[in-house]
This record gives structure tokens, C-alpha cells and sequence, in this order.
């Protein structure tokens, strides 16, 4: 409708912070009337309103969003007049469709996050620690778990905000040491690995505050770098055996079910990683080349094993397989355009081709990559 002259208009205004650069709409509503969505940092009218008091409600806040305004607000009209009133909303950032490393860069490594073509490069964490490694980022975005040891002197497994702010340290043991998360598909839960000095380990399961560990495998053996499969009732894993090649498992998330997917009598297995869509399973292996470690890939049953490197260089290694959100794209870490000891982020096709060096004009060594599961 036309705007009456007669009557009032309430333009609604919502500002947004935090690290989110694109947070979503908000619906705002107002008493006895129409409600309409407002885009993030815009403004949204409601006209043609008699006199009388109203009262004006944001609602259809995304969860990584808090409202920090009053909410509902009651405002007055009294005439032909237009009232204006803002809310402000704090939307945490979400890494849609990034790639996260560690990086070291000025005697220190740290987090970074980049584009999938490597632009964008940005430092994300900046605590002083000497090692990063195992990232992991959260199902939603908006989460990133790694292990260092800060000062406890023993390996922990810590949290921040997808933005880098808000460290918490989740398994605070200094007895044991604790290692490769990887997050429960609904983001609720982490498998882990842990031990004591001198003992293999075992994996672990907690919540995602660092509460209710519980020991799943409790063997002899080590389990190690576990998966968790993205319908939510399989966690793959790697094996190390005495002097026999490593093997690749997977259970059920209590810990039954053990079943062996991968395994040769020369060849090692290690580092799995499901698809998105659980049909599939990359990893390393020196399975083709017997000389380096490559990514290959397999079916979800341990069939049809492919791998996607070949470079068959003694001392090369290919490692840490992790896909896009869309299935179409593994990144991994190398040391094949460096010296033994100078890593670098790749990204190839899932079918091997378009293979790409992401972090070597950055001039530091880059390692453990894990590309985020939300899409743009």
C-alpha cells in the first residue's frame, strides 16, 4: 500500500557484530500486524499505523547469533510520525567453505584460514604457543578444536571461536596426553586419542564442552586419528601394529563392531577421512608407491582402492586428507615442491586432477589442513 500521511511509520533497524560477514535475515514483527524480513544491517518499514503503542519483535535468530538489544521493544505512535528503533545482534564468525592450517610465520605457528584458491589468507590465532596440529572445525562453522601443549608440557586438545577468540582449553589433563580430535557430524560430541607416557592409548569420547570422557577401545593396541563417519554411527581409524604395516578400522561410536577396512602385508595405512556423503574414505598409503606416502581413496567397504598422488619420491609425503563440503575437492599437506621438511597446503579434485600448491607464496610452512564442512 501507499503510504497515509495521516498515519505513522516504525522503520526497524538491526546492526549486526561479530565475526560473521554474512549473517542471515531476521524476521521483525510488529503487534496486531504484517511481519516482514529484514536483511542484517538494513532497515525495514511498517506504515500505515494508527495511533496507539506497539510493540516490535525480532524473532528467527540463527543459533550462532545473540540478540543484545531489548527484544520485544514497545514504541508509540501518536500521529503521522515515523519512530525508529534498533536492535543489535552479535553473530559469531562461521567459516564457510575455508580451508584452516597452521602456518608458521615469524618464529611462531599459528592458525590461518584462506579461500580454496588460497586467497584471502588471514591469521586467525595469535597465542604464543610454539605448535598447532589436528585442526578440526566444527559441523557448524563456527568452532575450531586443535591440540598443542601451551605450557602444560603434555598435548591438550583446545577450542576457539571460528574467528580465533574465546580459547578453551577442553581436556586440562597434564597426566595424559590428548590428541587428534574430530567432531561428531551434529557437533555435539569429539573422538579422540589419549594416553599416558609409555602406554599406546586408546580413543575417547566427550562432550563438546570437555565433559563426560569416556574410554571407547580400551586395548592393549593404540588406536589412533580417528573419523567420524557423517551419519553418525562409524568412527574410522588408524592401527599401529608392532613392526607390521599400520591398518585402518572402524567401529561403532561405542566402541563394537571393530571391523578391519584396510590393510596389506607391505603397505601401510593411515589418516582416514570421510566423504561428506559417507561413500568413500581418503587416506595416505605407500600402497602404490611403496616409497612415499600418497592420498588415495577407497569406498566407504574398503573396495575399489585409487590414489590420487603418485609422485614416488623416497622421503615425499602426501598427507592428512581432508574433502570440501561438496565432495568435489581434497586438501591435503606435502612436502613434494619443498625440502623434507617444508610443508605446504594442496588442493587437487577428488578424482586427482587440477592439483594446486595454496600456501607457497606465502613463503611459510603450512601444515594439517581441514576444510570447513559449511558450504557458502
Amino acid at each position: 500500500p501507499e503510504p497515509d500521511p495521516d498515519l505513522g511509520t516504525v522503520e526497524v533497524e538491526i546492526v549486526t557484530t561479530g565475526g560473521d560477514e554474512n549473517p542471515p535475515s531476521f524476521t521483525a514483527a510488529i503487534q496486531g500486524g504484517e511481519s516482514r524480513s529484514i536483511d542484517p544491517n538494513t532497515t525495514g518499514s511498517f506504515i500505515n499505523l494508527s495511533p496507539g503503542v506497539y510493540e516490535v519483535q525480532i524473532s528467527n535468530i540463527a543459533a550462532h547469533c545473540t540478540m543484545n538489544s531489548e527484544n520485544p521493544q514497545t514504541i508509540e505512535i501518536t500521529g503521522s510520525e515515523t519512530v525508529r528503533i534498533n536492535f543489535e545482534i552479535n553473530c559469531i564468525g562461521i567459516l564457510r567453505n575455508k580451508i584452516v592450517y597452521s602456518s608458521f610465520q615469524d618464529g611462531l605457528v599459528n592458525i590461518f584460514k584462506s579461500d580454496p584458491d588460497g586467497s584471502n589468507r588471514e591469521q586467525l590465532t595469535d597465542f604464543g604457543t610454539d605448535e598447532y596440529w589436528k585442526i578440526a572445525v566444527s559441523p557448524d562453522g563456527t568452532k575450531i578444536l586443535f591440540v598443542s601443549e601451551g605450557d602444560l608440557g603434555t598435548s591438550q586438545i583446545w577450542v576457539v571461536d571460528a574467528d580465533g577468540e574465546n580459547l578453551q582449553n577442553l581436556t586440562n589433563d597434564p597426566q595424559r596426553f590428548h590428541e587428534f580430535p574430530s567432531w561428531s557430524p551434529d557437533g555435539s560430541q569429539i573422538v579422540y586419542h589419549s594416553y599416558a607416557e609409555g602406554i599406546q592409548g586408546d580413543l575417547f569420547i566427550m562432550d563438546a564442552d570437555g565433559s563426560g570422557k569416556t574410554n571407547i577401545t580400551n586395548t592393549p593396541g593404540g588406536e589412533w586419528w580417528p573419523d567420524w563417519s557423517p551419519d553418525g554411527n562409524t568412527i574410522a581409524f588408524h592401527v599401529f601394529r608392532s613392526n607390521q604395516p599400520g591398518i585402518i578400522e572402524t567401529m561403532n561410536v561405542d566402541g563394537t563392531g571393530r571391523s578391519v577396512l584396510f590393510e596389506d602385508d607391505e603397505a601401510s595405512f593411515n589418516n582416514p577421512s570421510w566423504s561428506p556423503d559417507g561413500s568413500q574414505i581418503a587416506f595416505r598409503s605407500n600402497w602404490e608407491s611403496e616409497v612415499s606416502w600418497e592420498i588415495c581413496v577407497a569406498d566407504a567397504d574398503g573396495s575399489d582402492i585409487e590414489c590420487l598422488t603418485n609422485f614416488a619420491v623416497s622421503g615425499i609425503e602426501h598427507r592428512f586428507p581432508t574433502w570440501s563440503p561438496d565432495g568435489n575437492r581434497l586438501a591435503f599437506d606435502s612436502n613434494r615442491d619443498g625440502d623434507a621438511n617444508a610443508y605446504d597446503v594442496f588442493v587437487m579434485s577428488a578424482d586427482g586432477s587440477d592439483l594446486r600448491n595454496l600456501t607457497s607464496e606465502s613463503g611459510s610452512p603450512s601444515f594439517f589442513p581441514d576444510w570447513s564442512p559449511v558450504e557458502e
